[in-house]
């Protein structure tokens, strides 16, 4: 009998063996299993983030970008009830709700998210951590928490916080949310919430790098631009200064030449006069009287011109029409223009304001010019005369603009920089005063004149008068 009891025990330890080497068997296969569940899961993982980073790399918005995280955020972490993802404005630092999904309390998520962009890498938050955290949020909804049915309003059982930075600069935060008990998130879940926002803040960055260099880019162009203006004024200015001391220097000399050779040359005429008195009218000198009078009155009239130039006629200042001083100038020249066939052609704006001026030197310039115009079109051709009221802005200063238009043959381009020049001429029988004079009256009357010409083509003067002189 000891035998047969001995052999019970003996039977029985073996089968106690037997139950715990299957019940390890099975530990073992539950475990090999589970590894097996975790690798296949870490793959797919890598998989979700590689796409996720692929995607993001051709994304060029940051409402694009943003929308695509939260989406594949909820597909990439299983549990994940809600997710959002929260932006800092840099200047204000204010945390900015960017994107979400599900339904995610928004207050509580205001709190991670402050703590999250505070925070240096990824954060899982459980159990007492994450109540402390929400303490405020559990205040603000304790009525509810006590029987809440709504998942969005109770407090979550876990969260998941990765922190969006770039460097050392904080741009926010992204938030994921485990509502149930049974869906909870892990340790094991840090690294892939952390690459999802590294990624995230990668992404964001370049886009706002794009912007800020496009911006950067369009400033640069616009102050160029600016500066190549500025600077053209300033070349202006400084040929008009220029002009200007030339104009002044040849007029000072202009005018002591004409005082010191008029009274020498109407000594001359007068004797010429004398003389040809006492020639018989049939004598063959009358002829070469003749020219030495002519050349000796063309050089008259030139000394006054240069007199002029320095001196011009004193004139009373007075309200001056403009549109008036064109139509007597037109009437003027209305012999010379039917004679060389000119068709002209006044277009001028019954609304042009007065300007306070000289008026016999502004019917100087535009008579100056018209000739000039009629010269030009020694085959015939079309004169037009405009006027207009300028006026940039609203707040700046009205200006008149006259155009004096003509389809003759132009002026070459290497006389165009001199035009205004003292003396420069193309005119065999040309003083080189006439448009010199016409600028510096143009000019003491606060004003500006211009020219553009091409061969073949006609030229066009352009002289802008302030309003009020």
């Amino acid at each position: 009998m000891d035998e047969i009891e001995q052999l019970r025990g003996y039977i029985g330890e073996l089968e106690e063996r037997l139950r715990a080497a299957e019940a390890h068997a099975a530990n073992v296969a539950r475990e090999a299993e589970l590894q097996q569940s975790r690798a296949l899961d870490l793959s797919a993982r890598l998989s979700a983030i590689l796409s996720i980073s692929a995607a993001l790399l051709i994304s060029r918005d940051v409402n694009a970008i943003v929308q695509l995280v939260v989406r594949e955020a909820g597909c990439l972490f299983a549990g994940t009830h809600a997710v959002q993802l929260f932006l800092l404005d840099q200047e204000s630092e204010r945390i900015d709700l960017r994107a979400s999904s599900g339904n995610g309390d928004s207050q509580c998520g205001y709190v991670l998210a402050k703590l999250a962009v505070l925070a240096p890498r990824a954060m899982l938050l459980v159990g007492p951590e994450l109540e402390h955290a929400l303490a405020h949020c559990h205040q603000q909804h304790a009525n509810q928490a006590q029987g809440c049915a709504n998942a969005h309003v109770c407090p979550p059982a876990s969260a998941l916080l990765g922190p969006l930075r770039v460097e050392s600069m904080r741009m926010g935060a992204i938030v994921l949310y485990g509502y149930h008990p049974n869906k909870r998130y892990y340790p094991r879940d840090l690294p892939f919430v952390q690459a999802l926002a590294d990624l995230t803040a990668v992404a964001i960055d370049e886009v706002m790098q794009r912007v800020h260099a496009a911006t950067l880019q369009r400033d640069l162009a616009i102050t160029q631009s600016l500066h190549a203006e500025a600077q053209a004024r300033l070349n202006t200015a400084q040929a008009q200064l220029l002009q200007s001391a030339k104009l002044a220097a040849v007029g000072e000399l202009s005018a002591s030449v004409a005082h010191e050779i008029n009274n020498p040359l109407y000594a001359a005429r007068n004797s010429l006069y004398l003389v040809e008195q006492d020639i018989a009218p049939d004598a063959p000198q009358h002829a070469f009287l003749a020219i030495a009078q002519q050349e000796l009155g063309r050089i008259a009239r030139i000394i006054t011109r240069m007199r002029d130039f320095y001196r011009p006629a004193k004139a009373e200042l007075a309200a001056t029409n403009v549109n008036t001083l064109l139509r007597e100038t037109l009437e003027l020249v209305q012999t010379h223009l039917r004679h060389g066939h000119i068709h002209a052609i006044a277009t001028l704006n019954p609304e042009l304001p007065c300007t306070v001026a000289h008026a016999d030197q502004l019917r100087q310039v535009f008579l100056n010019i018209i000739l000039n115009a009629c010269d030009a079109m020694p085959y015939g051709g079309d004169l037009r005369v405009t006027t207009q009221l300028l006026q940039a802005r609203p707040e700046a200063p009205a200006t008149i603009g006259v155009y004096i238009t003509d389809t003759g043959l132009g002026i070459p381009p290497e006389h165009l920089p001199h035009l205004f020049e003292p003396f420069y001429t193309t005119k065999a029988q040309g003083t080189g005063l006439g448009l010199a004079i016409s600028a510096h009256i143009v000019t003491q009357h606060g004003g500006r004149i211009t020219v553009e010409s091409a061969q073949g083509q006609g030229t066009a003067f352009t002289i802008l008068l302030p309003v009020h002189g």
